[in-house]
């Protein structure tokens, strides 16, 4: 499936900021379920930004987290 057949991609800049914002949370909220995802994400990355959850899926729409956020934010606005 490639980037042309996603119908509502997330700007990799959007992104992420998100993904930023979600691994500051967890930093504080270590105890919290989204916390673990965000943490085993990062230990499977290994800190690599080019392999990020958010990019695994075409469109930015690999990680959950920030699925879930931005589809918030776009709600908001």
């Amino acid at each position: 499936m490639g980037e042309s057949t996603v119908t509502d991609p997330i700007p990799w800049e959007a992104a992420n900021q998100i993904c930023a914002a979600i691994r500051k949370e967890a930093e504080q909220n270590w105890y919290t379920a989204a916390a673990r995802w965000c943490w085993n994400c990062q230990e499977l990355t290994g800190g690599d930004v080019s392999n990020r959850g958010f990019m695994r899926e075409p469109g930015n729409r690999g990680c959950y987290l920030v699925n879930i956020r931005f589809a918030e934010t776009r709600y908001i606005d």
